[in-house]
């Protein structure tokens, strides 16, 4: 449990600018041991963020390829995105694994919630794990360039070329690499069909 004096306390706030998606904000915040920061910059995220891993009766996981302005990058990733005012994260993690692959998902299970940028945000991540049913739709060629079909092996050997550059992917799958190896069955999942991407193995 925390204890309250052993947190930073806010003096002020002065709000630069506001958005649906971002707050950017000057505060004036006292350290637990006295000593006063006269400008910190703080991003506020109004809503958390959910990446999912999803994985077939093969043991194999969608990843979708997403073209990023931020880094002028286009890697692979997990589906993932905005958790909606109101939204149940798990609810969130089956909106986006449809809207980024076009398959149904089920048995969501919340893994890991983690800050990734603690030193100037409250930017929150949600990893879910769930199984993938029957594709009843198609990605969004706006968001996604591409979707795929990844055994462990693969991901490994994703991960080690250093290709693996979104956090919040990197983390959603360095867990479920490590879970792999534990001893908990894995519920049953019926055979997936397959995306207008190729299977790549």
């Amino acid at each position: 449990m925390s204890d309250d004096k052993q947190m930073p306390e806010r003096l002020s706030r002065e709000t630069i600018f506001e958005s649906d998606y971002l707050n950017l904000h000057i505060d004036r915040v006292r350290q637990p041991n006295g000593f006063i920061i006269e400008r910190f910059h703080y991003v506020e995220y109004p809503h958390p963020a959910v990446g999912v891993v999803a994985e077939n009766g093969e043991g194999k996981v969608v990843l979708c390829r997403v073209p990023r302005y931020t880094s002028m990058t286009c890697g692979w990733s997990v589906p993932a995105g905005g958790v909606e005012s109101g939204e149940d994260v798990l609810e969130a993690a089956r909106r986006e694994v449809w809207e980024e692959t076009g398959f149904e998902s089920f048995d969501h299970r919340l893994v890991y919630t983690y800050y990734p940028q603690q030193g100037s945000s409250n930017k929150l991540f949600h990893v879910v794990f769930c199984r993938v049913g029957e594709r009843t739709g198609s990605f969004d060629p706006d968001e996604i360039s591409e979707v795929g079909w990844f055994s462990r092996n693969e991901v490994e050997g994703i991960i080690e070329l250093g290709e693996m550059n979104d956090g919040l992917g990197l983390t959603a799958l360095l867990l479920w690499l490590r879970m792999a190896n534990s001893p908990t069955p894995k519920s049953p999942c019926p055979k997936t069909t397959t995306t207008s991407a190729a299977d790549p193995s």
